[in-house]
């Protein structure tokens, strides 16, 4: 199958975006059949498709099932123990069926891409598009205690939109669980709330300026709690990533001013990403955390283009698009984003056998 798969799931978003209206039970019917399709492609992949995989093999079927759950290797002094427990209860579930864990991973987490898609978007195939093209989706085949872990902060997720704290709360700390890390998304509930101006604006640059001060102090504190090496990934530019949400924030103001209750909480949530991917450029575990704030943007960017029932408040303050202007800017959305997707991920070189996602291959077409 190769890399075509990835071109397949694309055309795939697209053509039934276009054969099913997105509203109503077509919009069901539409959500459904991508989250089946995404989870049968992640979940059915061949289980050693990547070296992470490997190292994740590895312990659900050597060490988790012969190791008490609060033993070292399995409780590891609290950090990351309930993906460890999952691994354990699952490997003794499926005497050692390593298949079984990609699976349920891959089913959790396009079980919540679907229901936040379906709550908060008005424009699924754009959704499920940027959901692909900015490799989140890849992103899960590789790293899957922090592609569980993304799933279950969309869930927390919905406890923001309703404003039930302690519904994020819960779900947050099961996801910091499952991976440590993941904790970083607490104050999001707290940042999401925060109403929007130019001045609380012009509050968020100059404190991302003071933290910038002290870059050195943050980047060594972080990388040591993310890794156990320290030294693990180290850049030494700033990448082309971070001035994408820039520029994604610098359109959402010019589109939608401050106004929108959905899209407001939204916004707050690509600032902290911007933050967040600023330190890139001096530890690539930067990146790695800015994901749990930046895979909102599946919603940040169709939300930007629809109004909500409280923009009129201050329709003065954004900028109002036709329907066929608002059609072309989609277009070119998806465009760039089809880009993007091309050049950051698909445009590679086979280099390994094992060890690249381009050699995509479903698990019986390999011979164990």
């Amino acid at each position: 199958m190769g890399v075509r798969v990835y071109y397949y799931m694309v055309a795939a978003v697209l053509g039934f975006g276009v054969l099913l209206p997105q509203h109503g039970r077509q919009k069901k019917a539409y959500i459904a059949l991508m989250a089946v399709l995404h989870a049968f492609v992640c979940g059915w992949r061949y289980m050693y498709l990547t070296g992470d995989l490997l190292k994740y093999s590895g312990q659900y079927t050597r060490i988790y099932p012969v190791n008490g759950w609060f033993s070292e290797q399995v409780f590891n002094g609290g950090r990351n123990f309930g993906f460890a427990w999952l691994s354990k209860l699952l490997s003794l579930i499926s005497n050692g069926n390593f298949q079984i864990l990609l699976i349920v991973i891959a089913v959790v987490t396009e079980i919540a891409v679907a229901v936040i898609i379906y709550r908060y978007s008005p424009t699924p195939w754009l959704s499920y598009l940027l959901w692909d093209c900015f490799g989140f989706y890849i992103f899960g085949f590789s790293a899957i205690k922090q592609a569980l872990a993304m799933g279950l902060l969309m869930f927390a997720f919905t406890g923001i939109m309703e404003e039930r704290p302690r519904k994020f709360f819960l779900w947050t700390v099961l996801a910091g669980c499952i991976h440590t890390p993941a904790f970083v998304f607490l104050p999001a509930y707290w940042f999401a709330k925060s109403k929007l101006s130019m001045h609380k604006l012009l509050i968020y640059i100059a404190s991302a300026g003071l933290i910038f001060l002290f870059r050195t102090q943050i980047v060594t504190f972080v990388s040591e709690f993310y890794y156990e090496e320290a030294s693990y990934m180290v850049n030494d530019r700033l990448g082309g990533r971070f001035i994408m949400i820039v520029a994604l924030l610098i359109a959402g103001v010019a589109l939608r001013g401050f106004s929108g209750k959905n899209f407001s909480k939204l916004f707050n949530l690509m600032v902290v990403a911007a933050i967040l991917q600023m330190f890139s450029g001096f530890d690539n575990v930067f990146t790695r955390l800015t994901d749990y704030y930046f895979q909102f943007v599946i919603l940040d960017l169709p939300v930007m283009f629809y109004p909500e029932k409280d923009d009129a408040l201050r329709p003065s303050r954004r900028l109002v698009l036709s329907r066929q202007q608002r059609v072309a800017a989609l277009l070119c959305v998806a465009l760039l984003a089809g880009l993007y997707y091309y050049t950051t991920n698909l445009n590679h070189t086979i280099e390994y056998e094992v060890d690249n996602y381009l050699n995509y291959r479903f698990s019986w077409e390999v011979q164990q």
